[in-house]
Formats: C-alpha cells, structure tokens, sequence
C-alpha cells in the first residue's frame, strides 16, 4: 500500500483510559476492603464517581483506534478484534477473515461481563453471601481491568504511526 494513511494517535487516550480503570479497580478494592471491615455495605463511592470519566474515555480510544483500523485496513471495524485484525501489520500479508486477533480479547470481555454480573448481584445480596460476591466482584473488576490495560496497550502499540508506515 504506497498511499499515506491518516492516523489519530490513539496512545494519549489510551493512557487516560488506562490510568482511570486503574484507579476505579484499586477504588474498588479500596471500597470492598472498607466494606468487609467495618460491616457496612455498598461504599464503592469513589469507584461508582470515577466509572463514568473512566467509560468516556474508554469510549472515546475505542472510538478514534476503531476509525484508525478502518483506514488502516480498509473496512469496517465493528469489534475490537477486528480493530485488532486491521491494526496488525505483521498479518497484512493475510486476508481479513484469517488474521489472529490478540488472545486477550476474549478473557477481558468475558472478565468484564462476570464483573457485571458480580457487581449486580452485590446489589441484591446480604450477609455472608455478600461478602463472597463483594471479595469476587473486587477480584474480577482487578482481573477486567488489567486485561482492559493490556488490551489498550496492545491495541494503541499497534496503531503507532511508525508502525503504520510499514504498510
């Protein structure tokens, strides 16, 4: 492909994105460790306030890496493996449908819907019951967040603009 391709760098974003699921996953944490102590329940408060900064921003890199795999591959891009597929150079020499996305798509969404589930059944819980569902709401929210760091990571390196220019 000789025709220039115009990206937006999509590392800034991703760093954002990154640094508040971070902070929402060690609120998490934080809000469970509280709740489990001092026996009252539901003061994820700090976590709940960063989850929406931390969404737009998601939103927005999933956005601009999603408009940079369209260009970059020439179609669509609807999921993040096809972000994944489009934005991989190594496998250009490929057709579409038969690019490898990264392995960590598939644990960190399946990772973030049982975040959702646990989250939501916290809410719906009392007693020891509760205490279980907070401890494996925490862990899954960290485990989902990680993987959404990588993901990021992985996704942003691969949409560097002196990476693009191989094509």
């Amino acid at each position: 492909m000789s025709a220039h391709i115009e990206l937006r760098d999509v590392r800034i974003t991703g760093y954002v994105a990154q640094g508040l699921i971070v902070l929402v996953a060690v609120a998490s944490v934080i809000g469970t460790a509280l709740d489990l102590s001092t026996g009252d329940a539901r003061r994820d408060v700090l976590a709940s306030l960063l989850l929406l900064p931390a969404a737009v921003a998601f939103v927005i890199w999933v956005r601009h890496a999603s408009v940079n795999a369209t260009a970059i591959g020439l179609r669509e891009a609807k999921q993040m493996a096809d972000v994944w597929r489009a934005s991989d150079v190594a496998q250009h020499d490929r057709p579409f449908e038969e690019r490898v996305p990264s392995p960590w798509i598939k644990p960190w969404q399946y990772a973030f819907l049982a975040m959702m589930l646990a989250n939501v059944t916290e809410t719906f819980v009392g007693g020891p019951v509760y205490r279980a569902v907070a401890v494996l709401s925490a862990v899954l929210t960290v485990v989902a967040a990680a993987l959404a760091v990588v993901v990021i990571a992985q996704v942003s390196a691969l949409q560097r603009p002196e990476r693009i220019g191989q094509l």
